[in-house]
This record gives structure tokens, sequence and C-alpha cells, in this order.
């Protein structure tokens, strides 16, 4: 009796441990402290599900797949991530510009600072880029002598990133990939008029059907991480009649919805150098009161002064 009690004790401390030792937290979710954000956009006292603005910059192609296949995959990873009409969705004119995409290219990392002002400048409350990244292939030998041969696995990656626009933050940006096994012709480390150089083709019905589980494994990853973030936008403008957000009919907000005001916080240099202010203490509350197509007029509910560029959240 107990030695099962002992043993209940011990698994019970090791259940605890293993609840105790969370990730790490991402930056997005410091600064905005949203955790739990799925909670604000899903059902907490009526609040409305509100519909986030993307804004999707083209492609950028360095496997050299060519703007016809780039356009294709485009539209299936699209299709994949707003398959429930949850987000609206707007595409970019042109792809990054050569400045952008030479800082951090290993990395796939693109943060155009055109684009991410342009995508402010919209009223977007999220930014996406895609890397279609060259393929790799490392050879490898495979069976016993004397029937051991050579192969590549050659792997297709692709990289999606996405920016919080409101915040000025990396919000997520996340490598799929998908590995090939092939065989590699005329290669021979020492008599190749190419040493070292893997020679190999790839069945195109095999390179599809990996593609096509890319596109949508990563179109699932970027919808789990939106879906788990509050809808958070800015006042674009105070006067006499109230203070004017972006938030409107587009995204599904209702009259009487009421938004959390946040004031500025600290100022700290992202890795690019550019500044970034962090979430503030909570300021006061909005109540909405005249929706138009894309922004809403609101009254604060109590004697605050708000001003143009805080940061509003639905309140649960």
């Amino acid at each position: 009796m107990k030695k099962s009690i002992r043993h209940l004790v011990l698994l019970l401390g090791v259940v605890f441990l293993a609840g105790s030792c969370g990730y790490s937290r991402s930056v997005y979710e410091t600064i905005a402290g949203t955790s739990s954000a799925a909670l604000y956009d899903l059902g907490f006292s009526g609040t409305p599900v509100l519909k986030k603005r993307i804004l999707v910059m083209p492609f950028l192609d360095q496997a050299g797949l060519g703007r016809e296949k780039v356009d294709e995959f485009t539209e299936i990873f699209l299709s994949h991530l707003n398959a429930g009409d949850q987000y609206i969705i707007r595409m970019g004119a042109s792809p990054p510009t050569p400045a952008a995409t030479s800082r951090m290219p290993s990395f796939g990392i693109v943060a155009d600072p055109e684009a991410t002002e342009k995508a402010a400048n919209l009223n977007m409350n999220i930014m996406v880029t895609a890397v279609l990244s060259p393929e790799g292939a490392r050879s490898r030998k495979k069976g016993i002598w004397p029937f051991r041969r050579v192969v590549a696995d050659v792997e297709i990656p692709m990289i999606v990133n996405a920016f919080d626009v409101v915040n000025g933050t990396l919000l997520l940006t996340h490598l799929e990939s998908v590995k090939i096994e092939t065989e590699v012709e005329e290669f021979d480390p020492f008599f190749d008029e190419d040493p070292g150089i893997l020679k190999y083709e790839l069945d195109p019905a095999r390179v599809d059907r990996a593609w096509a589980q890319i596109l949508e494994r990563q179109a699932a990853a970027l919808d789990r991480k939106l879906r788990a973030q509050a809808w958070m936008g800015r006042i674009l403008a105070v006067d006499s009649k109230g203070a004017l957000i972006n938030a409107g009919e587009d995204v599904g907000l209702n009259p009487g919805a009421v938004f959390e005001v946040f004031g500025k916080g600290e100022t700290i240099q992202s890795a690019g150098g550019t500044p970034i202010s962090l979430l503030g203490s909570r300021l006061g509350e909005l109540k909405v009161a005249e929706i138009k197509e894309d922004r809403a007029l609101s009254a604060p509910l109590s004697d605050v002064e708000v001003e143009a560029g805080q940061i509003i959240r639905i309140k649960r």
C-alpha cells in the first residue's frame, strides 16, 4: 500500500513538472500578452469574431520555378488558408525589394519596410511573405555490397513568414520541406568532370505531390497561429465626435462592441535596428457607435484621453 502511494506521488510530481516546463513565448505573445489570445475572439460575453485582414506579398521564387508555377502555388496556398472564409486577403502588387531580400536570404526572413508601411496604410492586421527556396541534395550509399549504389536525398523547402503589422513584430516564421529519394546519375567524386556535383532527375509527379503537401502544411501552420491571436488594430484619428478606429463592417464588427485602448510602452531595438514600441498599459475603453465599411466611430467609456496611433483590442 505504501509503495503504491509513493508511486502515485512520484507520478503526480512528474506531471506537475511537465506542466510547469512550458515553451518559450514568442515576442508577440510577450508584448501583447496573448498566450490565451484565442479567447478574445471566440465568444466571451458575445464578443464578435472579427476577421483579420491579411496582405500576402508575391511569393519569392528563389527556386526558379517560374511565374506560372508560383501563381499556381499561391492560389493553392490561399485556398487552404482561407477555406472557411475567415480572413480578408489582399495580394500585394510586387515582390519584396532587392534591398529587403538581400538582408537575410539564408533564413528566408523577408521584412520589406516599404511593404510593411503599405500594409499599415491599408489597415492590414498581418503581412505574409513566402520564400520558395532552392532545393538541396545530399548523396548517400544505399544497399549492401555488391548491390550498393549512390542515391540523393533531395529536399524541397518553403518558408512562410507572418508579420504583425499593428505591433511591427515577426509573428511566425515556419519551414516546411519534403525529401525525395532519387538515383544519382553519372556521379563519380574522382573522375567526373564536375567532381562533387550531384546529377539527378526528379519525377515531376513526385515533385508536384511534395509541393501539394508543403503548401497544405504551411497554410495549416499559419492558420493555427492567426487563430490564436486576438484581433488588434489602431485608432486612426480623434476629434470632437470621437475616435475613428480601423475596424468596420468588413471584419464583422457590430454596433456596441467594446475595444480596450493601450498606450505605448518601452521602445526596444529589433535585430535589424528598427525601434519597436512594446504594448503599454491599458488606458481605457471605446464603444463602437457608428460603423462604416472598413472603419468605425467610437466613443470613450470614461474620461480618458486617446490619440491617433494607439493600439486597440476587442474586449472579451
